[in-house]
């Protein structure tokens, strides 16, 4: 049985036979096979945040090369998690630290904590997790059912982004930074991008081209992914 915790959601088991019933489920391993993960710097990077203005995060399991097209161009990386597909950059002009972050719930929670001191000190933090589209619930579908990609929001500053509506929840190493901004009252927004190809082509990524330019970080007006041939076939 899993113990899942969403952001927006906390679900407090009524007896410690639940937890009982819980640790029993996970396997346990010898010391040897415990690899703990870690932040690996660039050489003469320092451990010490940088100035942040904002920290963005961005997490999906196919956005590497969205995100480095769009964002990561003149920015400086400072790290790349051990063990992951996910690093950190800075973009000193803007003030802006981003993590690109490859969803792995297996190590979130260890991700997430390596992360809180850049998170402490950010003045804001904005997340933004790209999911299927065919992992949105709602009653009425109809309304986004010929959307290729639409945006919901957890305090959301954009008035034209609507709340994400239960029973919807997010999971993972991006929420799990808003989450924790959110119970130490600091100043964090969550959005998620629900879209029909979590690969981002140049139509899937313009809303979230949209959003982040509405956020005021800056960023290319397009996004035009690098095409290659996979195809096997013979004719």
């Amino acid at each position: 049985m899993g113990c899942p915790m969403g952001f927006g959601e906390l679900n407090i088991p009524s007896s410690r036979a639940f937890w009982d019933d819980c640790d029993e489920d996970e396997p346990v391993l010898k010391d040897k096979e415990i690899k703990k993960l870690q932040l690996l710097y660039e050489p003469n990077e320092t451990q010490t945040p940088p100035p942040t203005k904002i920290f963005l995060l961005i997490e999906g399991t196919n956005i590497s090369e969205f995100v480095e097209a769009l964002l990561l161009k003149n920015a400086q990386r400072i790290c790349k998690i051990s063990s992951s597909k996910s690093s950190l950059s800075y973009v000193k002009e803007q003030g802006l630290l981003i993590a690109l972050l490859y969803e792995d719930l297996t190590n979130s929670g260890e991700v997430t904590e390596l992360l809180l001191p850049y998170a402490k000190e950010a003045e804001m933090v904005i997340t933004l997790t790209v999911k299927s589209k065919i992992e949105y619930q709602s009653e009425n579908l109809q309304n986004v059912r010929d959307d290729i990609t639409f945006l919901r929001g957890i305090n959301s500053q954009l008035v034209h982004v609507e709340e994400l509506e239960p029973p919807n929840f997010v999971v993972g190493v991006a929420p799990g930074i808003a989450c924790w901004r959110h119970n130490e009252n600091l100043a964090a927004s969550a959005y998620v991008a629900y879209t029909d190809n979590v690969s981002l082509d140049t139509l899937a990524a313009k809303p979230i081209i949209k959003l982040l330019q509405d956020l005021g970080i800056s960023c290319n007006d397009t996004y035009k992914p690098v095409y290659r041939e996979t195809s096997h076939l013979y004719m």
